[in-house]
This record gives C-alpha cells, structure tokens and sequence, in this order.
C-alpha cells in the first residue's frame, strides 16, 4: 500500500504502508527534536534550506537536492527559510541496496515524475504488477543519485570539537594552523594528523566547507549576497561566488531567488 497526507506522524510508522509520501505544498517552519523512524527517508525540497543534524555531524539539503535518513537513523531537522517538497518513507525491506549512513545525493527529472505517479496511488491504486515495477524504477533511481559535498563531519575528540565549535561561532575567522594548534594546545603536526583521521578533511577543508553551509543558510533567511559573502570571511564576492557554484552547482544568486519564498 502506499499513501498521501498533509499530517503524516501516523501513517509513517504503519508497518502497512511500505511507500509513503507526504507534500508539503504550503511554505512551513520546521524544528524538530532528535527523532528516529522505523523507515528510510528520502526529501527533497522545491523552496527553503533543510539542516539534517546527527550524531555524526550536519546535512545541509537545499532545493534541487535529496536528502537520505536511513532506518532508525536518530536525526534532528531544521529549516531556514519556509520550506516545501517531499519525503518518500520506504520500509526498511525495501532500503537493503540503499545508504547505510545519511548523505544529500543530487536529484533527477525521472524521480521527480516517479514521487508525483507515488503521490497518486491513493485516489487510484496500481495493479500489484505495475505497482512493483514501479518501486524497483525508485530504488534503482536513488541507488544512480550521486552524493554531494553537503556534510559537516563532527570530530569526538574534546579539543577538536572545541576548535570546530570556535569555528561556527565565527566563520569568518582566519587562524593559521600554528594559532589554531596554539589555540587547542596541540601540535601542528597531531592536530592535522587527528582531525584528518576524526572527519576525512583537512581543517581548511573544513572550514570551507562550513563557510559554504552558513551562507547557504544566510541567503535562506534572506541576506543578500554580497553580505553572506563578507559574513562568512571572503574578501571577494567574485571569490565567494565562485567557491560557492563548485560546491553547491549554482550562484548564490539563483539559489536565493529558488530558497525564498
């Protein structure tokens, strides 16, 4: 079975709907606890900014992204800006060839048409043969999206959680690696080789990395460009603009005019 709602906190957890989906089609704020689901999750949004936090570290999903929770993946989520899209809730017997572990993976004009056909199986019901070959066209689709360098990683070590801590507290803080291994009492030498093997980054990686999801954040909640760009410590817009379509696959520009609602 599969099904549709405006307010889906019951039928997500029925172990009778293996497909569900719901639409947000009105702009809404979202802040929710640490939570987990007994079923994968796949969302995309159409408007607004989506900020998946674990564990293990941030997602940050923008419009014309997928973001993946696996089952009983424990999550908070936030938005910026008022949000719209999708979530496709599956079984976890329908998630054994998908991600283990969360990720923001890119999109595709096939799943799209794939959610909008799931969205209208409960006015109209498939036959069983069309409705399982449809489901296997979803999973072979999200197993062909390509993972995106939306991720945050967080480090367990105290000292260095300390220094990323200091880091998104002032993004637009420029240390040298000396400073910053003065800053943490360690030496440069052990804080690049820790932090590298804790998050799979260099600390400038890092850095830029975070700086890329703050001013996704900032042109979500309406800041121009050229203020993101300065807030987030580039002293060029042309820089900013640049480093910020590697990453992202658009300006700064056309992302704000898609995230604002």
């Amino acid at each position: 079975m599969a099904n549709v709602n405006s307010t889906p906190h019951t039928e997500i957890e029925d172990p009778k709907l293996d497909v569900f989906v719901w639409r947000i089609d009105a702009p809404i704020v979202r802040n929710t606890e640490a939570h987990a689901h007994a079923k994968g999750q796949l969302l995309s949004l159409e408007s607004g900014l989506a900020i998946v936090e674990t564990a293990a570290g941030s997602w940050v999903l923008p419009p014309q992204r997928c973001g993946w929770i696996p089952p009983g993946c424990s999550h908070g989520l936030r938005s910026c800006g008022n949000i719209t899209g999708w979530s496709v809730y599956l079984t976890p017997d329908l998630c054994g060839s998908l991600p283990e572990h969360p990720m923001v993976l890119s999109t595709s004009a096939l799943l799209q048409q794939i959610v909008l056909r799931l969205s209208a199986w409960s006015d109209k019901p498939p036959a069983h043969a069309s409705r399982q070959h449809l489901l296997s066209v979803l999973l072979d689709e999200i197993e062909s999206l390509e993972e995106q360098p939306l991720h945050l990683p967080m480090p367990s070590d105290p000292r260095l959680k300390r220094l990323v801590e200091q880091m998104s507290l002032h993004p637009d803080e420029d240390r040298t690696l000396e400073a910053w291994a003065r800053w943490v009492g360690m030496s440069q030498r052990s804080l690049l080789r820790n932090f590298q093997g804790e998050t799979g980054m260099s600390i400038g990686q890092w850095q830029h990395h975070l700086r890329m999801l703050v001013a996704l954040e900032k042109l979500s909640n309406g800041s121009s460009v050229t203020e993101t760009c300065f807030a987030v410590g580039y002293n060029s817009v042309s820089a900013f603009i640049k480093a910020f379509k590697r990453i992202v696959g658009m300006t700064p520009l056309e992302y704000r005019r898609r995230s604002v609602v």
